[in-house]
């Protein structure tokens, strides 16, 4: 790919989020809003409530990207990172016994200057069903890496993880989930999760060896035996190269890989099924044809939350059939579109019940962000709720506990420096 002719096809790719197109909804779902008929339900929530943090919070350093889930002992988990005024990075866990109400002391898992964790390489805590838990994250190589044969600026970047077995107090050392040795290449945009075995599946976007393109990256695949990772695997040679890949397994186990493919600059979402812990895949399918085509990578992926015996997609599209944040389920079926320009950085989370989408968003021309949300239950879309005070907010994070809501997110600040702040709201 031509560099002078990259980069501003990549803004056009990321811009693509703030141009507006009206579309209606698709007539396979009900979409309760509050000017709706009558005869359609309207749901909002009960309470809503924000609250001081329940986590201890340093005024001097900056938070970012909050997760919660949910372990394997039925508490509730918060893993962030945080960076001190001299650059390091501590990316750390904390559990809550009460719902979220209050934590236990925070647990650093790893310090370091070149720790990654945003919404392209979002860092993860998975909980084992033998107790232990493994951390994945991004870890930038040393500087002054020797780039890869025919690759320029040498970017360095690996995906490391980290073990503990003593419920979150200790960690081992990073090891590299990847036992080719090679650096200066970039190894990222990747998603961890546990597979029915208990054993750990990590897929991740790797640079093409020898390539001469300004980046071309393939799909690769890492499963654990024993806790131990196994040898790559080649899942797909010609995907979009700058795009986050979503791991996710079902209520019925299958382990499901999405990633944004790339078919002659046509770059909508694919999918990759197995129900044999990873050994085999179905062929590669297209979860719902957008026809974007884009000459370069828009920088964003698909978010998932299992959905009854299915699942459910969100994603950005540019395409011209219907711009905007689309929610699907894995087979296709459309839901509905987010078109408002505003409209970003959606999360998705699920109960036994429903499930729910938060996104950011303005209210209006020159207003902050704010987070909001609909409800989806029973081939119903509640109407747009707007979360109290979660204003200036963002990468923000959600779980289902019971009928309760529990949403973490960055909070912007004057300095620079966001903060962590929680809502709690009755669904």
């Amino acid at each position: 790919m031509n560099f002078s002719a990259f980069l501003p096809l990549v803004l056009v790719g990321i811009l693509g989020n703030f141009i507006p197109t009206a579309t209606p909804v698709s007539s396979d779902i009900v979409i309760c809003h509050g000017e709706s008929a009558p005869e359609l339900t309207s749901w909002a929530p009960i309470t809503s409530t924000v609250g001081a943090s329940p986590i201890d919070l340093d005024p001097t350093k900056a938070y970012s990207m909050p997760l919660l889930a949910e372990t394997t002992k039925g508490e509730l988990m918060l893993s962030w990172t945080e960076k001190d005024a001299a650059g390091m990075t501590s990316f750390c866990v904390a559990f809550s016994k009460d719902k979220g109400k209050t934590f236990s002391e925070k647990k650093t898992i790893f310090s370091g200057t070149g720790v990654g964790n945003s919404r392209m390489m979002r860092a993860k805590v998975l909980s084992k069903k033998d107790g232990s838990f493994i951390a994945v994250f991004s870890n930038r190589g040393e500087a002054g890496a020797a780039p890869a044969s025919g690759r320029g600026g040498g970017r360095s970047s690996n995906i490391v993880y980290c073990v503990s077995k003593d419920g979150g107090n200790t960690w081992t050392a990073p090891q590299s989930v990847d036992s080719d040795p090679k650096q200066g290449i970039v190894r990222g945009f990747f998603d961890a999760v546990i597979l029915p075995n208990d054993e750990i599946a990590v897929a991740y976007l790797k640079d093409v060896a020898n390539s001469t393109k300004h980046e071309e990256r393939d799909l690769r695949l890492v499963v654990s035996k024993g806790g131990v990772m196994q040898p790559e695997r080649l899942l797909d040679a010609v995907v979009c190269d700058c795009c986050p890949i979503n791991l996710s397994v079902d209520a019925s186990g299958a382990f499901t890989v999405v990633y944004r493919d790339n078919n002659d600059d046509i770059r909508d979402m694919a999918r990759l099924i197995s129900t044999d812990n990873a050994t085999t895949f179905s062929k590669s399918a297209i979860v719902y044809n957008d026809n974007w085509k884009i000459m370069g990578c828009p920088h964003s992926g698909a978010i998932s939350a299992q959905y009854g015996k299915s699942e459910l997609l969100a994603w950005f599209s540019g395409s011209d059939q219907e711009k905007g944040i689309r929610l699907t389920t894995r087979e296709g079926k459309k839901l509905f579109v987010l078109t408002d320009a505003s409209a970003k950085n959606p999360a998705l989370t699920s109960g036994a019940n429903s499930a729910v989408m938060l996104w950011e968003q303005s209210k209006g021309e020159g207003t902050p962000t704010q987070l909001a949300y609909r409800k989806i239950a029973e081939g119903q879309v509640s109407e747009t709720t707007w979360i109290a005070d979660a204003t200036n907010a963002t990468n923000s994070t959600g779980i289902i506990l019971g009928n309760q809501l529990v949403v973490a997110y960055e909070a912007k600040q004057a300095d620079g420096k966001n903060s962590l702040k929680f809502s709690y709201l009755s669904l």
